[in-house]
């Protein structure tokens, strides 16, 4: 009886190993179909360079380790050092090493790195080129997010290489779009409680077109005039902004005397703004309600400023002229802000001998195309400038490469220096767009035009 008992159970156990075999299996098929489908998924629904870049995370992940030893990223914990086994053994010190995150980007590797005792922001920097050799990436850029994480960016292909045609559609959040940065992201301009913007940069690498898709797009709001100065002709008309004629409340040319008359009446206007403002709102802060027809947003572009505002060599008459344009523009900078009129300084170079430092110091944002002297960039973007080697200016002279290609400091929202690559604009877009809006253009300099809008005019705007 016992013997039968015996032999039923030993009967039984290979039905039981084999269960136990068939449950682990199981198991172990259900925590890879958990884990690796999403990635096979995934795969099979990402483009080649999606996949090149998805296989690329999950390799620099795998050997995180091993990289980050061998680039000396690591340190050996004390506590480890000199522990020996049960039996006498010397055992081997650990090897600590940050922990690591990867995430795929459009065009790249976003990784976030924990610091840990001797490995931070610097040893990471200095091993950054290395790091983007192992990840197959052109390069790695290091920033430091906070005391605990550093983000590494790896960039596989450059999006500011990639021309991308302009949308025309009006932003609903009065910003300036400036183009896309180096990770296809795009970069804008908040206009609200801006002082204004400089912008730098040699001839024929984007200034003009930049400023030109900003008005155009900008043109189709009945909310927002213009006043346009073409530094670079002596008849507007005829120049780069001459399509602008007929929207524009006022267009001058190169010369003086015509951009001190229409600086005085932006001062002017500037000066009579919290009047109006009062009377409309109750209120002498443009921004708390935002544009209308009665109080627009007013543009004032000085394409070539320089033209205005440089008084070297000059004496008598024409320099008290050029001085006063100087006072002008210092107001303009200074009290336009709060009020809804933002000036844009647009030269070859900001230094102080084409636009006085009183000026530019308080414009808020800079922009600044491809720059033969550092002096130049740093006149745009400040002295920073000189210690980001990634973005400066000089570097971009190579017009095969760099048209169209900017840097921009002091935005809103963005810390340090950002480059970007502008919209690509038709001129004869541009040229047609500002025509089918020249019926907004109202003369808000004229003290009768102000009061002549009416109540279905401000509901329509």
């Amino acid at each position: 009886m016992f013997s039968n008992k015996n032999g039923g159970l030993l009967a039984t156990l290979p039905d039981l190993a084999w269960g136990l075999v068939a449950v682990l299996a199981a198991g172990l098929l259900a925590v890879t179909i958990v884990r690796y489908l999403p990635r096979g998924l995934r795969l099979m629904r990402a483009g080649a360079f999606e996949r090149y870049v998805l296989k690329a995370s999950w390799k620099a992940k795998r050997e995180w380790k091993h990289l980050a030893i061998a680039l000396g990223l690591s340190y050996t914990d004390p506590r480890t050092v000199g522990k020996t086994d049960t039996q006498g053994r010397a055992l081997k010190p650990q090897q600590r090493f940050p922990l690591i995150k990867v995430m795929p980007q459009p065009y790249g590797l976003l990784a976030r790195v924990a610091t840990i005792p001797k490995v931070g922001l610097k040893q990471l920097d200095a091993a950054s080129q290395h790091i983007a050799d192992a990840w197959g990436c052109e390069t790695v850029e290091v920033k430091q997010l906070d005391p605990k994480w550093v983000e590494l960016k790896g960039l596989m292909r450059d999006p500011l290489s990639e021309a991308f045609a302009a949308n025309y559609t009006l932003d609903a959040h009065w910003r300036l779009y400036l183009g896309k940065d180096p990770w296809g992201n795009d970069l804008w301009i908040p206009l609200k409680e801006l002082s204004g913007i400089k912008m730098a940069g040699m001839p024929g690498y984007g200034k003009t077109m930049l400023l030109s898709g900003w008005a155009a797009k900008l043109s189709q709001s009945s909310l927002v005039q213009f006043v346009i100065f073409d530094g670079k002709t002596r008849d507007p008309q005829y120049g780069d902004w001459g399509y602008f004629a007929n929207r524009a409340v006022i267009l001058v040319g190169d010369n003086p005397e015509d951009a001190n008359k229409a600086l005085t009446k932006v001062v002017e206007y500037i000066k009579t703004r919290q009047e109006s403002l009062h009377a409309e709102r109750g209120t002498h802060k443009f921004w708390k309600h935002g544009p209308s027809l009665i109080n627009p947003l007013m543009l004032v572009i000085l394409d070539e400023c320089h033209n205005y505002t440089d008084s070297a060599g000059l004496r008598g008459g024409p320099k008290e002229l050029i001085e006063a344009n100087q006072r002008l523009c210092r107001t303009l900078a200074k009290e336009g802000r709060g009020l809804g009129v933002i000036g844009i300084f647009a030269t070859q170079k900001q230094t102080g001998d084409a636009i006085p430092t009183a000026v530019r110091d308080l414009l808020e944002v800079g922009v600044s195309f491809a720059t033969a002297t550092m002096d130049g960039a740093e006149a745009a973007l400040g002295s920073g400038i000189r210690k980001d080697e990634a973005n400066d200016p000089t570097a971009m002279i190579d017009k095969e490469r760099f048209v169209g290609i900017a840097v921009a400091g002091g935005v809103p929202g963005r810390r340090g220096y950002t480059r970007f690559r502008t919209e690509t604009h038709d001129e004869d877009d541009l040229i047609d767009l500002v025509f089918l809006s020249s019926h907004l253009r109202r003369d808000v300099f004229n003290p009768g035009g102000l009061h002549q809008v009416t109540d279905r005019d401000q509901r329509a705007g």
